[in-house]
């Protein structure tokens, strides 16, 4: 759809369940996870011919996932179990040299790469109990964690690579205050600010390419649409009306 929610028009028909679009940086192709008779697959679809194209390390056994394009379109990093465990793997956009990044216990998933530097990426780990918010260098090197308690899931780099947002239940638990919303946090300080403020749940926010506005997925009453705000977390439209709709990802120009 268009940036105010209208020409909304479907991509793929594959009658099958399609999750986590990710738009190529020259708008040529769709990265996505696909439910097949193999399982999850990641997939490629061309806007430039009008079909799927073909995407081999993405279908190479386990469960794969999450797929994330690096800045310059030449790589692709998706969450794969075909060696177990969930981990970060990476490929370039061809398919061709794939390799492993992560190999910490509990699941790896929702990579998301640094934009400016192509050198970092941001993802989700369960190593320590519930998911939280990681980064590390592009060859698995340097890793941080972001996030210090509760439930963080979703990162999403700001074009200018300086903030990184993200879902995040900072009380996570049963009976506990407080709920899944939409935060920004400056890599460098690791300071914080919420822009949703427990209006529904909160998921899935994606920067826009002005640097200025983020859109997400916001679920009030078992409803998922996607809503529009500004990166400080003013002026929230709601972009969707009908069905349920998920997983926003706008395109980078």
């Amino acid at each position: 759809m268009d940036y105010d929610g209208q020409n909304q028009h479907a991509v793929t028909h594959l009658g099958t369940i399609s999750l986590s679009p990710r738009i190529s940086p020259d708008n040529t192709r769709i990265a996505f996870a696909s439910l097949g008779r193999e399982g999850w697959a990641i997939r490629m679809y061309s806007f430039e011919l009008g079909r799927l194209v073909s995407f081999p390390s993405g279908t190479a056994g386990g469960s794969n996932q999450s797929p994330a394009w690096s800045g310059d379109g030449t790589r692709l990093a998706f969450s794969s179990s075909r060696s177990g465990n969930p981990e970060i793997w990476i490929a370039d956009a061809s398919g061709a040299n794939l390799r492993k990044l992560t190999s910490f216990a509990g699941p790896n998933v929702a990579p998301a790469w640094n934009p400016r530097t192509n050198a970092q990426l941001a993802w989700v780990s369960g190593r320590t109990g519930l998911p939280q918010i990681y980064t590390m260098d592009q060859d698995g090197a340097n890793v941080q964690r972001l996030t210090d308690g509760g439930y963080a899931i979703s990162p999403s780099w700001s074009p200018s690579g300086q903030f990184l947002t993200f879902s995040w239940n900072r009380k996570y638990g049963p009976g506990a205050p407080g709920g899944q919303d939409i935060y920004v946090m400056d890599i460098a300080s690791k300071r914080w600010l919420q822009l949703t403020h427990e209006a529904g749940s909160n998921d899935f926010p994606s920067w826009a390419p002005d640097n200025r506005h983020i859109v997400f997925e916001r679920a009030i009453g078992g409803h998922s649409q996607i809503w529009t705000m500004l990166a400080d977390g003013t002026e929230q439209h709601q972009l969707t009306q009908t069905g349920n709709n998920f997983m926003p990802n706008w395109s980078w120009k």
